[in-house]
């Protein structure tokens, strides 16, 4: 296998390879693998995310399969294993994002009174209460910084003069701002055993990331629960006392946000009440105006 560290990042197609760049405590991998068998080495927050093919993780004894698109994240030294075996390349990013970085992120956001209950926003970043969880990209913060990335690397437009303190702090930012979120859904869960509550918030994520990419379709709970892993009412409950709302107060909120866009985008209302979902103009324009106070045409022709 041959090992880069200086040259400009970017992804081998027909050799064994990885390109390493370090910034401060702050660790910045590509490679480019066919096959490749390793016990797990994480450095404080690790993430792994997948551009081409297929990486199998297991992390204390849990399996992940990272297909494109999606990254796994981690934090502090982890037990584990990682595999790659393919007939085509497999391209990937690993970063590992140091302690005080995102010490320094946590310290922006937090007051002496802020009311999170049971555990210390700080203490959750830190300790076993982290919720090391595989992540569609398209769906956090962190995610859609990782396919920029990636896709200007893919587009060589990508140079290690990028790879900076800048940077770093950037995608601390997101995996932050993910996290928080995050950290609240599990305080939400009723007092169990921290790995169960874990386990539960994971399934729960699954399921409104499930919703998340297929919220025009006819879904119904029970099709989302057996996506999640769960009973159709322990879904239920659970996903309206992590999220906030229902499963399908949730799949109107995704379908009426983006008829709001696309009608500042001049889409049609029929056409808009068709790919929404709706089953009628006279039910999609009644929902709308019940929601944003006026009806998809005067909200069009306002252009709030």
């Amino acid at each position: 296998m041959t090992t880069h560290s200086k040259s400009t990042p970017h992804f081998y197609d027909h050799e064994q390879a990885m390109m390493r760049f370090d910034c401060d405590k702050n660790i910045f991998n590509l490679s480019s693998l066919k096959e490749f068998e390793r016990s797990l080495v994480s450095y404080e927050f690790a993430i792994k995310f997948v551009c081409e093919g297929v990486e199998r993780y297991t992390v204390n004894n849990k399996s992940y399969t990272i297909t494109p698109g999606s990254y796994l994240l981690m934090n502090g030294e982890k037990q584990g294993h990682v595999s790659i075996d393919s007939a085509k390349t497999v391209k990937g990013i690993c970063l590992s994002v140091s302690n005080e970085v995102i010490a320094d992120i946590i310290a922006t956001i937090q007051a002496p009174d802020t009311p999170f209950s049971d555990l210390k926003l700080s203490d959750f970043f830190y300790t076993e209460h982290f919720l090391e969880n595989q992540y569609q990209a398209q769906h956090t913060h962190l995610g859609r910084n990782l396919q920029e990335i990636s896709t200007q690397i893919q587009q060589n437009v990508f140079t290690s003069d990028q790879i900076n303190q800048e940077l770093f702090y950037k995608l601390a930012e997101s995996l932050v701002a993910d996290q928080v979120e995050v950290f609240k859904q599990l305080q939400s869960i009723p007092t169990v055993k921290a790995e169960t509550k874990r386990d539960l918030c994971r399934r729960v994520l699954k399921g409104k990331e499930f919703i998340d990419s297929n919220f025009t379709d006819a879904l119904t709970i029970e099709q989302i629960a057996r996506i999640a892993g769960m009973s159709e009412y322990h879904f239920f409950r659970l996903f309206k006392q992590i999220i906030g709302m229902t499963p399908y107060q949730y799949i109107l909120s995704n379908r009426l946000k983006t008829s709001a866009q696309m009608l500042k985008a001049d889409y049609s209302v029929s056409d808009i009440a068709i790919a929404m979902g709706f089953s009628d103009i006279y039910s999609f324009s009644k929902t709308f105006k019940k929601h944003f106070g006026l009806s998809p045409t005067l909200y069009a022709s306002a252009r709030i």
